[in-house]
């Protein structure tokens, strides 16, 4: 499923209204079907029997009006509420304008936000809601003060439920939600794609629950490669999980070398090892100082042990790994990127920078660009991300796709960014975005278990897989893990080694999972 900017949503409809030759009001009013249908599902006409449509100037207010007309026909009592005179409408809304002017329906052009006061001050919030159809997408600076900032608020802190048209009122992919006002969704109903603003920043707490709907863009062209942004499905990756060989051994399904932990923070080379193993690898090593060994063998009966007094005792061993992770708890200091450049300079096989193999990189991420002929993936999150650009993080989440995808290509990196709606870029360019995981993984020790079943899955995957479809399958079973985690311990009592012993649920059931996005 393709994530779109507002720009490329604009392409697409000028592409299907004058290259294929879909008229633009067909496309509206397949829009406002589809919206009436989910509006008219989420608030049953027996409880809801009235709706306010508050209709701003653009093509956004003239699906309001269409998606108006259409509710009144399935038997609501809607009125409709002009923000601006009619005489300024584009022709599509214009045309909508005055179909339900010559069947009577109720409408009022207002001038002031009291005016909507005493239109909402008729009904009661136990029989209406209200439809936003004031900003679409294509809105390109924050709503910060005057008529309509006047009009959101007043929206805002009314008891009715709200549902917005493509986009709450005021969200948008070219600034962040804070930076104006904005509407406060309950239902969103967006068209053909999610846009870039339901996810980033934080827009879809917003938007509450979202339908997206068909409006009759051929597929054809928003499947173009141009526009590189995906969310995550597990029909992207589902067939990595196939019945193993009856005559499988350990040693078909990879051997990773982890060298995380220290003697301050030995936890984070115990649960990314740990993971490791409960993502399929055939055998873990961890490479650790004496100190921790028994340590790491009593936490993780299963994990061998490499122990190390010297960096290079580690790179004498590499040619036994097929994959290596290095970097949680590693601490950030000059030994750590010691046994990192090492790493990027000797290691044969995909290497996995974690947390202070990220850190140490700081002012030295060029080393990075050194030939190599394996993979590298980095997994910061926003605050490493940050010190390694060298950009503050209100900088990247205002372009964290562009930001993240830049770098990738420049560093020949893949990049997973690790945040609410975690995402993967490549050094081709795709971006892969997620859809699993809850603020209750928001807990010391998630990030560790992200990358060792990262590891996990390239030592028994890699050569039979591409590293992208790798990705995407560790990312999302670990926000699905994280999901089915919740439910048992709820997000308060959350801790990271419940998502690991929720893992061999998230395979087992990846089939009965479902999207907090619904289609129709």
């Amino acid at each position: 499923m393709k994530l779109v900017y507002s720009k490329w949503m604009k392409e697409l409809d000028s592409q299907t209204i004058n290259n294929i030759g879909v008229p633009s009001i067909v496309l509206m009013e397949n829009a406002s079907r589809g919206a009436a249908d989910f509006f008219s599902e989420k608030y049953d006409l027996k409880i809801y029997k009235n709706i306010v449509i508050i209709v701003g100037k653009g093509n956004n207010g003239g699906d309001g009006i269409a998606c108006g007309r259409r509710l009144s026909q399935k038997g609501y009592n809607v009125e409709f509420v002009l923000l601006s005179s009619y005489e300024k409408f584009n022709i599509d809304p214009e045309i909508n304008f005055n179909i339900i002017k010559k069947l009577n329906l109720d409408y009022s052009i207002i001038k002031t936000a009291d005016e909507l006061k005493i239109i909402l001050k008729k009904y009661n919030k136990y029989d209406t809601f209200l439809v936003d159809s004031i900003f679409g997408i294509g809105i390109n600076k924050p709503v910060k003060k005057g008529f309509y900032s006047e009009i959101i608020n007043l929206v805002n802190e009314s008891d009715f439920r709200v549902a917005s048209i493509d986009i709450p009122s005021g969200i948008s992919d070219s600034f962040l939600p804070e930076e104006g006002v904005h509407i406060n969704a309950d239902i969103t109903a967006t068209f053909q794609n999610l846009k870039l603003s339901h996810i980033f920043t934080d827009g879809n707490k917003y938007c509450g629950n979202i339908r997206i709907i068909d409006i009759g863009i051929p597929k054809v062209l928003v499947e173009q490669d141009k526009y590189y942004i995906e969310i995550i499905e597990p029909s992207d990756f589902r067939n990595l999980f196939q019945k193993r060989e009856i005559d499988a051994h350990k040693g078909k399904y990879g051997h990773v070398l982890n060298v995380s932990g220290s003697i301050q923070k030995p936890g984070a080379g115990i649960l990314s090892s740990r993971a490791i193993l409960k993502a399929g690898a055939g055998l873990c090593t961890a490479a650790v100082c004496k100190e921790n060994r028994a340590l790491v063998i009593n936490a993780n009966p299963e994990v061998m042990t490499l122990v190390y007094e010297k960096n290079i005792d580690i790179i004498k061993r590499l040619n036994e790994f097929n994959c290596i992770l290095t970097g949680p708890g590693l601490g950030d200091n000059d030994n750590t990127y010691e046994i990192v450049s090492m790493l990027i300079k000797e290691s044969k096989v995909p290497l996995i920078l974690d947390a202070d193999s990220i850190n140490v990189l700081k002012n030295r991420k060029e080393i990075l660009k050194l030939k190599r002929a394996v993979p590298i993936v980095i997994t910061p999150h926003l605050g490493e991300f940050s010190r390694l650009t060298g950009l503050s993080v209100l900088e990247i989440n205002k372009d964290r796709i562009n930001i993240t995808r830049d770098f990738a290509m420049e560093f020949n990196t893949f990049v997973v960014l690790k945040s609410h709606n975690t995402l993967i870029a490549t050094p081709e360019g795709n971006v892969y975005v997620n859809q699993t995981g809850n603020p209750g993984m928001a807990t010391a020790g998630s990030g560790d278990v992200l990358v060792g079943i990262i590891a996990g899955f390239v030592s028994q995957f890699i050569g039979k897989y591409s590293l992208d479809i790798i990705l995407e399958a560790a990312v999302f079973l670990h926000g699905f893990s994280g999901d089915i985690a919740v439910r048992k311990k709820g997000e308060k009592s959350l801790i990271a080694s419940d998502i690991i012993d929720c893992f061999s649920d998230a395979i087992l059931n990846l089939d009965d999972f479902k999207s907090q996005f619904e289609f129709s």
